[in-house]
């Protein structure tokens, strides 16, 4: 096996670990923070403090639109595991097809079949990996919500 066989399988492996080992615990966490909104009654805009005067500077208040359709961080990260999911579906079907192309055209070489069991294995790998991701997100995410309620 070559070495950018090799780097390819860990460029499609590492971040199905990242996600279901880094990524879904950081779920599991959402939500735990500390009580309280953050910044009442405090800073220039507060009731008595700088601005509120009549010479003083006026503070312009300014909104922003969310441009993402989430609201919550579990979402967001929900939605990129989403992504990858998606994105790495036809990667490894076109490695599954290649590894079947590489079949056809050994012609009973040793080497190419060896090359091609090869091609099939580590697409099937990073397939489970890509499952064991969702699989792992979705685990603990269940799981912290059985605690939490």
């Amino acid at each position: 096996m070559s070495i950018l066989q090799k780097i390819g399988f860990l460029v499609m492996c590492l971040p199905t670990l990242f996600v279901g080992f880094v990524i879904a615990p950081v779920l599991a966490q959402e939500g735990s923070g500390p009580a309280g909104a953050p910044g009442e009654g405090s800073g220039p805009g507060a009731a008595g403090g700088e601005g509120s005067g009549a010479g003083g500077p006026r503070i312009q208040q300014v909104t922003l639109d969310n441009p993402l359709r989430v609201d919550s961080l579990e979402a967001l990260l929900v939605a990129i595991l989403n992504i990858f999911t998606i994105l790495m579906i036809p990667i490894i079907v076109f490695f599954i097809i290649l590894a079947g192309f590489k079949y056809v055209t050994a012609q009973g070489n040793s080497g190419q079949i060896e090359e091609a069991t090869t091609t099939f294995t580590y697409a099937i790998i990073g397939g489970v990996l890509v499952l064991a991701a969702v699989a792992i997100a979705e685990i603990i995410s269940n799981t912290v919500d059985s605690f939490a309620a």
